[in-house]
């Protein structure tokens, strides 16, 4: 019987709460939850967890007092913060012994594929940085196919904006100028490289639909001009 859980991730709703520049914990990356008086982790996450040098990548693993969590293989999970929530844990540790996970559930990592180390203070400062500039900028895509646009960045209610409003400057200019924090925020990415790709595939998109429609319409008008 589970007797409680506890949310892991990104979203403003999570228990255990990450910055949202971790941008490789996901958004709900985990639930950690007790079942008589077993304490289990449930990865959910894009870039699975590793737990003990084991990595487990959409199911369930026990844990215990001392365990050794990396979230996406490089961000710690504390114990002191899982605590807050099981204190029973904190007051019964387990003197250092691991967790063993059957490896039908997981992947065990060989000695050539370490997980990488948690990002430095001053590496986290920088990406922050870069993320923060990188959502700042007018999105072009979102501004000229934001219709479209929505659907493949995580604001589907666009395409209702634009049943309402239509093709009206308001809502493109609205889009191009939060476009690009909105998509950050409501979908996964798998890091700021990914996103950038992404966002400039939309921007080359939009731009070269716009020009095939100016192209289009000049034909049409000269057409009708020399039928006139």
């Amino acid at each position: 019987m589970i007797q409680r859980e506890v949310s892991i991730g990104r979203a403003p709703d999570s228990d255990i709460l990450f910055d949202p520049n971790c941008i490789h914990v996901s958004n709900h990356h985990a639930l950690i939850y007790r079942s008589g008086n077993q304490l289990f982790f449930k990865d959910m996450s894009t870039n699975g967890t590793i737990i003990n040098r084991m990595r487990i990548h959409g199911t369930v693993a026990p844990i215990n007092q001392g365990d050794v969590i990396l979230l996406a293989g490089r961000i710690p999970l504390n114990w002191e913060r899982i605590n807050i929530f099981f204190p029973s844990e904190a007051q019964h540790p387990s003197n250092g012994k691991r967790t063993y996970i059957d490896p039908q559930y997981a992947s065990p990592l060989s000695d050539n594929k370490l997980p990488e180390p948690p990002i430095s203070e001053d590496k986290r400062f920088n990406l922050a940085a870069q993320i923060e500039i990188e959502t700042s900028r007018f999105n072009w895509g979102a501004f000229l196919l934001y219709q479209f646009w929505g659907f493949a960045n995580g604001t589907w209610w666009a395409f209702l904006i634009y049943i309402f409003f239509g093709w009206t400057p308001i809502p493109n200019i609205l889009f191009g100028i939060m476009g690009s924090k909105w998509a950050w925020q409501n979908k996964q990415w798998h890091d700021l490289e990914h996103f950038k790709e992404v966002q400039d595939s939309w921007k080359k998109w939009g731009i070269g639909i716009f020009l095939a429609q100016l192209f289009l319409s000049a034909i049409f008008f000269t057409v009708l001009i020399a039928a006139s």
